[in-house]
């Protein structure tokens, strides 16, 4: 492998001021730069939430001030069911349907046994979580047990939004296509750069950037790696974070409610608050300061996976003790495999899913689930002698009554509300109490019992505190996606989640370095030190966007016309070598940079350097090359999805 030598700048020996936390070895330099990696604009922003739920695509169009929600599916909901069904029709394959239509269709399509061309999928965005180690060859198994690349099923759901979309414009006074739009995709602020990479490949692939149609059929699963897609206008796309989307749309609606209402004249508009925002999957809470008309995120974005399909998920578990059959392996061993868990998911994302978010607007504290008749006969007897062990729950006429308040708050949404407490008030812990105004939005986030019981945990902490729960907090992402599209440079400074960097070698330094780092270097005819982790940015430390790194280098032999460069990310801060001593990593590798590097002047390779810049303000790790030769910019990806 290819060790990339950059020109590093020495920091402080030993322990940093004030702490026992090391100092690194070197760090790259940071320098003014006052070139935006997205413009300001008032033309055509279209903006697609892509949830674990549930999906929303919003946009403005130049001279209008509005932002329309696009309604989608046979329902025209403006958030419709994540959930896809692709048919397979000789060579190319396409969305069948979407959303709650796509389930019924695929269980009509799969009782007239022709399932076998159809490919059903549901809530892809669990495979994305933080912790799991994706890539562009991760997989994801369908209904049929099928299994695809989870790029491209992201990839046919976003060409089928957009399809939606640019069919509806296509025929207006003014016509539009799919280039006239800056198109912005969101993602959880506490994903790391390979889910985000994972979209912005995925919109390549659906064409959300070209005139092309985009993905027509799926790749066949095979040893070679899955290559990556071409990337044209890439400018054109940005990722906005949910939580900061969340929080343009919640303070737009305040300052509306204030300049609406005389009587609130005096009342001014908060500057500092913190947003949670509660879907389907996460828990997603970042804070915001706003000084002079600019938004600085003093914390690092927290969050955790107790969304609201976590309650789907204990109600499953109460299903399954009724019907005494983990795993439903009996009903799962009567039928098609695929329709009998398009059945399941029908009882828990469906019929339970309504019971879920209305519970706390009725006044009928109670839970009432209708069975499929299938799925009742398969375990009537079996329900009936269980319910009577159960306390608070009956069954009657295929249809589960849950009536005991304490059964439905303790064993039903207790757990989820635990987790989401839990991580709001840690949140409010590491800000000090600082914040008193707090934005609740989100799928599950806008669910009263849910806003009660966060506001009450809230409240008890600081009386004072105010839980502002925005006018349609489901559509609080989406709307708030292109608010922010429209002015990304309203946030100015951003608290790097993690330490990044590369590695590197430095002349060797007996009173800095460690001796079982160190090597002799014949060609240099010097000792030298290995491994070392050369800093861009470090946990904790604010990214400015004026600011950006920079570092030089040049190819790795004469013949090259590439520069590799390895990007290491390590979870915390003082961390001075990649490896430990017994060679484990101190730091992993999430990507990859390629620079281009042409020579067709055959020039000496010590010549052929580049400057590097890598900018950590924004949505996502971003980095440009110049060839100091030419003075030109020169092709660079950030490669965060090839298998590491």
């Amino acid at each position: 492998m290819h060790t990339f030598v950059c020109h590093c700048f020495h920091w402080q020996k030993g322990a940093e001021m004030g702490n026992k936390t090391p100092a690194p070895l070197c760090r790259a330099e940071k320098i003014v730069c006052n070139e935006r990696s997205y413009c300001p604009t008032n033309g055509n922003v279209a903006a697609i939430d892509f949830g674990t739920t549930s999906v929303s695509l919003a946009y403005a169009t130049k001279g209008y001030e509005n932002i329309q929600t696009f309604p989608l599916g046979t329902t025209q909901s403006t958030r419709v069911l994540n959930v896809v069904l692709l048919k397979k029709e000789g060579s190319s394959t396409k969305v069948s349907s979407f959303g709650e239509n796509a389930r019924q269709t695929f269980l009509k399509q799969v009782k007239q046994d022709d399932y076998k061309s159809y490919v059903y999928f549901e809530r892809i965005k669990m495979s994305l979580k933080r912790e799991q180690a994706i890539n562009r060859e991760t997989l994801i198994e369908s209904f049929s047990g099928e299994k695809y690349y989870l790029v491209e099923v992201i990839a046919f759901i976003l060409q089928y939004l957009k399809d939606q979309l640019i069919d509806h414009l296509s025929r207006t006074v003014t016509p539009l296509g799919t280039t006239d739009f800056y198109w912005v995709i969101t993602v959880p602020a506490i994903w790391d750069a390979r889910g985000k990479r994972m979209m912005r490949e995925a919109a390549y692939m659906a064409g959300l950037l070209t005139k092309s149609g985009g993905i027509e059929n799926f790749t066949p699963i095979c040893d070679g790696p899955l290559p990556p897609p071409k990337e044209v206008n890439s400018e054109k796309l940005s990722l906005a974070l949910e939580p900061e989307a969340a929080a343009l749309y919640s303070q737009k609606n305040v300052v509306e409610q204030i300049q609406a209402d005389k009587s609130q004249a005096a009342i001014k508009c908060p500057t500092e608050y913190m947003v949670i925002d509660i879907g389907g999957g996460t828990v997603d809470i970042t804070a915001h300061i706003e000084v002079e008309g600019n938004i600085k995120v003093p914390v690092i974005p927290t969050g955790n996976a107790w969304g609201g399909t976590q309650v789907n998920e204990a109600f499953s578990k109460m299903l399954q003790k009724l019907v005494d059959d983990p795993g439903y392996l009996k009903y799962l061993d009567i039928g098609s495999h695929s329709m009998q868990m398009a059945s399941i998911n029908d009882i828990l994302y469906r019929e339970f899913e309504d019971q879920k978010i209305s519970y706390g607007n009725r006044t009928s504290k109670s839970i009432v689930v209708s069975l499929p008749n299938k799925f009742a006969k398969c375990y009537n007897e079996t329900i009936e002698l269980k319910v009577k062990e159960m306390h608070g729950v009956e069954y009657d006429d295929d249809k589960i009554y849950i009536e005991d308040e304490e059964v439905i708050e303790a064993q039903l949404f207790g757990p989820a509300i635990d987790g989401i407490i839990d991580c709001v008030l840690k949140a409010i812990e590491d800000t000090k109490n600082r914040f008193t105004t707090f934005y609740l939005v989100g799928g599950f986030g806008g669910c009263k019992y849910t806003h009660q019981k966060v506001e009450e945990a809230i409240k008890k902490r600081n009386s004072k505190a105010k839980v502002i729960l925005p006018p349609s907090p489901r559509l609080a992402v989406a709307q708030g996606a292109v608010l922010w599209r429209q002015n990304p440079g309203k946030v100015t400074e951003r608290t790097c989640d993690a330490t990044y960097g590369i590695s590197t070698t430095l002349p060797f330094d007996p009173k800095e370095h460690d001796e079982d780092y160190k090597y002799y270097d014949g060609e240099e005819k010097q000792d030298r030190c290995h491994s070392v982790f050369c800093i861009f940015i470090e946990k904790e430390e604010v990214a400015n966007e004026n600011e950006v790194i920079t570092i030089n280098g040049e190819p790795p032999s004469q013949n090259s016309t590439q520069l590799p460069i390895d990007i290491y990310c390590a979870p915390d801060r003082g961390v001075q070598y990649i490896n430990s001593k017994d060679g484990k990593s101190n730091a992993d590798k999430i990507g990859q940079l390629v620079i281009d590097i042409p020579n067709p002047d055959n020039l000496p390779l010590n010549e052929r350097t580049v400057e590097i810049t890598m900018d950590f303000s924004g949505t996502e790790i971003q980095a440009k090359a110049k060839y100091c030769v030419t003075g030109e910019e020169v092709k660079t990806t950030c490669d965060f999805l090839s298998t590491q």
